[in-house]
């Protein structure tokens, strides 16, 4: 059996420093997958045999959502005109908000909630995974570093002028 195709090397890279697995990360998932084999019985992996749970959403749904995303973010940006029939009414924006609200790790989507919530003034529930709001946390704390300060030093300093 091999290991199914869902699982991305990025998710294979995972597996291998979570299990400290001696395997060169470096290599592509194909060759990462036949040294992998190897260690499955041994490290109970047999999940990695059927399909990534993970893995919430193919690339023609990814798509579909972040159309979605930019129909609302569009709408917004004229003015809530239902005359450029994207949306006849509010209801209709509400209801797509509320559907790809639950697919907070793509960034479209957080930006088109977003404008949602401050253009109409309501609170959608915005559901984002661990692993993504922690690294949107890294980022936003980056961010706040990056910001120049004010630093007042004291002392008796010496200007000489020649």
């Amino acid at each position: 059996m091999s290991i199914h195709f869902s699982y991305k090397k990025k998710d294979l890279t995972k597996i291998i420093q979570d299990n400290y697995l001696d395997i060169n990360i470096k290599l592509n998932r194909e060759n990462i997958c036949k040294q992998l084999v190897n260690y499955i019985d041994e490290y109970k992996l047999q999940y990695l045999y059927k399909q990534n749970e993970n893995m919430s959403l193919t690339i023609k749904d990814r798509d579909e959502i972040i159309t979605t995303a930019r129909k609302i973010k569009s709408f917004i940006r004229s003015g809530l005109d239902t005359s450029k029939n994207i949306y006849e009414n509010n209801d209709d924006l509400i209801y797509d908000a509320v559907y790809i609200a639950q697919y907070g790790e793509i960034s479209s989507v957080r930006k088109a909630i977003k404008l949602v919530e401050e253009t109409l003034n309501i609170k959608i529930p915005l559901i984002i995974p661990d692993k993504v709001q922690q690294e949107l946390d890294e980022k936003q704390q980056l961010k706040k570093n990056m910001i120049p300060r004010l630093q007042v030093k004291t002392g008796k300093y010496y200007v000489s002028f020649d």
